[in-house]
């Protein structure tokens, strides 16, 4: 009896963490984390200059 609870447990463990993994990869997929450009940066800190002056 206990052999077989240990092994719902470890299936329902595997399940998680491919679930997971496939959140994961959604995330990516929807929000991918690409670094700023050059212009955008430079935007962003002649925009922050702007506010300071005001």
């Amino acid at each position: 009896m206990l052999w077989i609870i240990l092994a719902l447990l470890l299936l329902i463990l595997i399940d998680v963490v491919r679930l997971h993994r496939k959140i994961d990869k959604l995330t990516q997929f929807l929000k991918p984390e690409t670094p700023p450009t050059n212009e955008e940066i430079e935007n962003m800190l002649i925009s922050q200059d702007h506010n300071k002056k005001k």
